[in-house]
């Protein structure tokens, strides 16, 4: 009777998981991996790593490469790439910056701003889809274009918010005090605005690319680019806008980076691309498209942010923290890529196989 029960619940189990979709089952193992890092750290420095500070350090450190991961998401689930996000970020900052010192409307600077980084995808976007240049090599190449962009606009010095013509940042109400509140104001108990507002985006996009046409539309292409087109997708539409999305998040990167830093530097942003990237597939995003979701980029953030915090509070070195995060992406996209060869998007996932054994092993023993 008890074996046939635990054969039941069993079967139940494997209904339910396996009616899940790919990113949903990599979202819960990555799930499960980001608890037991907490658990780790938490054993490793007690009363340090769960103190109140260090976790809303934790959070405000994700929320770059959480947003800009957010934008790469679309890139990445359609099949491309963005390794120009981080120069968008600093020449976005740039710009936002050198218009209020200008003494612009904040207002004015940040709309002008999010157009900019619009136009950022859109040249990727064309380089890519207009051109036929790779990905990898376009958006390599506007990399080094932003980048330039945000040097000669400034010659290579940095913007400071100080110099905004009006009350100082110390006045309630100024325009500096404004501006600095969007990346580095928080709420009585400590939490920090960027933190909602990455929360608030992330569930924006997610919503965006699971529920609207559009999304479904970026999925296709990602999956079988010439079987979209032959349904009648726009693939050049559908995938111009998803390096909109990248260059927009990056945007808003630049926008709360320079709030926050009180400056805008032409080098800001440098290898943002790169963690963002490596949260969005550590934290279950197919690296060659077809398969993802808004959460996991934000489970891999966390799974990021949370290596890097506690490899500081146990005392490792930058340096080395650089080889253990490389590993770790490294032998994820293996983990990926060993998977998909196996048995294409319908290999079992850790979770899934540990309670397979579990529940085998005991009707066996029952």
């Amino acid at each position: 009777m008890q074996k046939m029960e635990k054969n039941e619940n069993k079967n139940a189990f494997s209904g339910f998981y396996g009616n899940l979709g790919v990113a949903t089952k990599r979202a819960i193992s990555s799930l499960f991996l980001l608890i037991a890092l907490f658990i780790l750290f938490t054993f490793l420095r007690p009363g340090v790593f769960l103190s109140t500070n260090n976790i809303q350090n934790l959070l405000q450190q994700i929320v770059t490469y959480a947003i800009i991961g957010c934008g790469l998401t679309f890139c990445l689930v359609c099949g491309g790439n963005d390794l120009s996000a981080g120069a968008s970020m600093a020449l976005s900052g740039i710009i936002v910056v050198s218009l209020l010192v200008r003494g612009w409307p904040m207002w004015l600077c940040i709309v002008l701003c999010l157009i900019m980084g619009i136009l950022t995808g859109i040249m990727n976007g064309y380089s890519i889809e207009i051109l036929g240049v790779i990905p990898f090599v376009a958006t390599l190449g506007t990399q080094w274009v932003y980048r330039g962009l945000a040097n000669g606009l400034v010659n290579g010095a940095p913007v400071y918010t100080v110099d905004i013509p009006g009350e100082s940042a110390s006045v309630v109400g100024s325009t500096q005090w404004l501006f600095y509140q969007l990346g580095g104001g928080r709420f009585p108990g400590g939490l920090p605005y960027s933190v909602i507002i990455m929360l608030v985006y992330a569930l924006i996009l997610g919503v965006l690319l699971a529920k609207t046409r559009i999304g479904r539309q970026i999925y296709a292409c990602g999956s079988n680019l010439e079987a979209a087109k032959l349904s009648g997708i726009n693939a050049v539409g559908t995938r111009m806008f998803a390096y909109c999305m990248s260059g927009f998040s990056a945007a808003i990167c630049g926008i709360l980076v320079a709030s926050r830093m009180s400056s805008a530097q032409p080098m800001a942003g440098n290898g943002y691309e790169m963690e963002a990237i490596a949260a969005a597939v550590l934290g279950g995003i197919a690296i060659n498209g077809g398969e993802g979701n808004i959460l996991n980029t934000i489970i891999g953030a966390l799974m990021m942010g949370m290596i890097r915090n506690g490899l500081n509070l146990i005392g490792v070195n930058s340096y080395w923290q650089q080889v253990i995060i490389g590993l770790i992406l490294v032998i994820a996209v293996a983990n990926q890529m060993r998977r998909h060869r196996k048995s294409g998007s319908n290999a079992p996932s850790p979770l899934q196989q540990i309670y397979n054994r579990f529940f085998t092993s005991q009707a066996k023993a029952g």
